[in-house]
């Protein structure tokens, strides 16, 4: 069903559409879906002036641990935000049939929140110099699991990439997750097997760099609700199994100026403005690497020999490379980052990235054929190093903001310590029989 596009049409759906509740929602730091619901009654009262939000949930942990430092918190006595609906965004829940919800951006102290990573998505859309209409793609794999006695347990047995009867065998979750999807305004264009057992990609369509997050976002929020209607579970973990693939979340962006391809030459190769951009991507890998790996797991994904980049590099139709300019329509994409990275983070750190390689003309250095390992240099392998390599980038500190990257980092840090505390089997299993 088409979304409303004014507060109006939004109101009028609650009223007439049997709407009995609506939840203010919005994405934090993580990328993990906060939301409050309100009896629709009450939502229509209240929404415009803008419903509380305890401020410090933006940046906890996903095991909702409080980071200290995070400039979110205790900074500010852990006083409310407001809650701004947008309701262009507004859907009804398929899940839910007499439920809504509608994306809301933050506000404090009635500025907008620099920390709230859907508004640093439209701060760095708003303030480059360039006229370009950029379009950007989400490339997400996932993992479809069944709870067992013995854990969780992928929904295929084997690495069947591609194979028929192996996409096929999830079937009823895939025809309820098109129909749910559809309802929610995400089209899926294609569904295929991935190398790991149990691991899919399912793509849908592109679009403008806000609305594409948005719509990534969304997608995550449909497909782990699809699989919980079926008693299983879905998860963009970049890493759920040693042995097996990890996911990864890459991101296609081209760039148009007044219909004409800017990443085109026009012989189907890359054009000089398209080497720049690739330029800076290259220019701020490791400050990327930050954003596009989120957790401690996600470095675990990362395999020299494997189709996941471990340098900054880039090549045509190489896979092995951080940016890659698949065949077809010149395009560029960045494949550093995993499954469970925040999309408007990733979006809005790429753009900023391939913007200052427009700025200052970086040139990317010649295309890399084959494994690029041990021959570009090499991208942070531990989350303390990337996230060390983040706070010194000066221009995306700038770009994201100060206050965004303080809280990201500490967040990301208070992640870490709560894994430090904990004793794990693997050292019990270790170390009681041998110490």
């Amino acid at each position: 069903m088409t979304a409303p596009t004014t507060a109006a049409e939004m109101e009028e759906r609650i009223e007439t559409a049997g709407i009995e509740h609506v939840l203010t929602e919005f994405a934090d730091l993580n990328g993990i879906s906060r939301s409050k619901q309100f009896a629709a009654e009450q939502f229509l009262e209240t929404w415009s002036e803008g419903p509380s939000m305890n401020l410090a949930v933006l940046g906890q942990t996903p095991g909702n641990e409080m980071p200290v430092g995070s400039g979110l918190a205790a900074a500010v006595d852990y006083a409310d935000a407001t809650l701004r609906p947008d309701p262009t965004t507004f859907r009804v829940l398929p899940w839910r049939e007499n439920t809504a919800r509608v994306l809301c951006d933050l506000a404090f102290d009635g500025e907008p929140v620099a920390a709230a990573p859907r508004d640093a998505l439209r701060r760095v859309l708003d303030d480059h110099e360039f006229g370009f209409e950029f379009g950007v793609g989400s490339e997400l794999e996932f993992y479809l699991l069944e709870d067992t006695d013995a854990g969780y347990e992928p929904v295929t047995d084997g690495p069947h990439e591609y194979v028929s009867w192996a996409t096929e065998e999830i079937t009823p979750f895939y025809e309820r997750l098109a129909a749910w999807a559809r309802e929610y305004g995400i089209p899926l264009d294609s569904l295929q097997h991935e190398h790991g057992p149990g691991q899919f990609e399912i793509l849908f369509e592109h679009g403008a760099p806000l609305d594409q997050a948005d719509r990534t976002f969304d997608f995550e929020r449909v497909v782990e609700r699809t699989a919980r209607a079926a008693d299983r579970y879905a998860t963009f973990m970049a890493k759920p199994f040693a042995d097996h693939s990890g996911s990864g979340y890459h991101l296609h962006v081209s760039a148009f100026d007044g219909g004409e391809n800017v990443f085109a030459d026009g012989d189907g190769g890359l054009s000089e403005r398209g080497r720049q951009f690739v330029g800076g991507l290259l220019e701020h890998a490791a400050g990327l690497t930050a954003i596009g790996t989120p957790t401690m797991n996600g470095f675990k994904r990362y395999d020299p020999e494997g189709f996941v980049p471990t340098t900054a590099s880039w090549g045509r139709d190489n896979r092995r490379v951080a940016v890659r300019l698949p065949n077809g329509t010149p395009r560029v994409e960045t494949r550093i980052g995993s499954a469970d990275a925040n999309p408007y983070l990733v979006i809005a750190a790429t753009l900023v990235a391939g913007l200052h390689g427009l700025r200052d003309e970086i040139d990317p250095g010649e295309a890399v054929e084959g494994n690029p390992s041990g021959r570009r240099p090499r991208l942070p392998r531990t989350q303390g190093e990337a996230l060390a390599a983040l706070e010194a980038d000066d221009e995306l500190v700038d770009a994201l903001g100060a206050e965004l990257v303080r809280a990201y980092v500490a967040s990301k840090r208070r992640d870490r310590a709560a894994f430090d505390e904990t004793v794990t089997d693997w050292e019990r299993e270790r170390y009681v029989p041998t110490l």
